[in-house]
C-alpha cells in the first residue's frame, strides 16, 4: 500500500507544470492563443487581399510599401483595438509571473541586463521613441529588443510572424511584415 502512494504522486507531480513551465491547459493561455490566432487569421485574409510579394524581393522601396498596405489594412480591420485584447486581464498575471520568475531564477540578472540594454528601445542610446499604443506603427530607426532564451521559451509558442519584445519594461506582440504594434502589457518587467 505504501510503495503505490509514492508512486501515484510521482505520476500525478510528473503531469503538473513545474516552475518557469506554461500551463497549456490554463483557460487564460488557451483564451490568449485564440485570440493570437484570431489575429493570425485576419492578418492572413488582409495579406491574400493585397498584391503579392515576390518572397525574392529585392527592392526596399516595393517591399516597404508593401508592408505599409498591410499595416493601414490591418488596421481598417481593427479600428476599435484597444490595449488588452490580447493580452487580456485573465492572462496578464500569468505572463507577469512567467516574466518575474524567469528575471528572479539563476540567470534572471543576466536576462534582464539583456532586455534593458542598448537593444531595448527605451535605452537612452535608442534614437527613436516608441509609440506604445496598439495599431502604432514601430518605428524603424527603433531597435527591437532581444528576449532572452530561457523568457521566450517560457511564453506561449507564436506563430510565424508575431513576436514578443520589450520596449522599456512593457512587453509588446510586435506583427513584423506589417510593423505593427498589435497588443502591450504595460509594466511587465518589475
Amino acid at each position: 500500500m505504501f510503495a503505490i502512494v509514492p508512486c501515484v504522486l510521482v505520476v500525478l507531480l510528473a503531469g503538473a507544470p513545474q516552475r518557469g513551465q506554461l500551463d497549456t491547459k490554463d483557460p487564460a493561455i488557451k483564451e490568449f492563443n485564440e485570440h493570437v490566432q484570431k489575429y493570425m487569421d485576419l492578418h492572413k485574409k488582409i495579406e491574400r487581399s493585397l498584391p503579392p510579394l515576390d518572397k525574392k524581393e529585392s527592392d526596399p522601396a516595393k517591399i516597404v510599401n508593401h508592408q505599409k498596405a498591410l499595416s493601414v489594412a490591418i488596421r481598417a480591420a481593427r479600428p476599435e483595438a484597444v490595449r488588452g485584447d490580447i493580452f487580456r486581464p485573465d492572462v496578464q498575471p500569468v505572463f507577469l509571473m512567467i516574466i518575474k520568475e524567469q528575471l528572479s531564477s539563476g540567470k534572471g540578472a543576466t536576462a534582464r541586463a539583456m532586455i534593458l540594454g542598448d537593444g531595448n528601445p527605451k535605452s537612452p542610446e535608442s534614437p527613436a521613441k516608441v509609440d506604445l499604443s496598439v495599431n502604432a506603427e514601430y518605428p524603424a530607426k527603433a531597435p527591437l529588443s532581444t528576449v532572452p532564451p530561457s523568457v521566450l521559451l517560457s511564453l506561449p509558442r507564436l506563430p510565424d510572424g508575431l513576436e514578443y519584445r520589450f520596449v522599456g519594461r512593457h512587453l509588446i506582440l510586435y506583427d513584423g511584415p506589417a510593423n505593427l504594434i498589435v497588443d502591450v502589457l504595460p509594466d511587465a518587467i518589475r
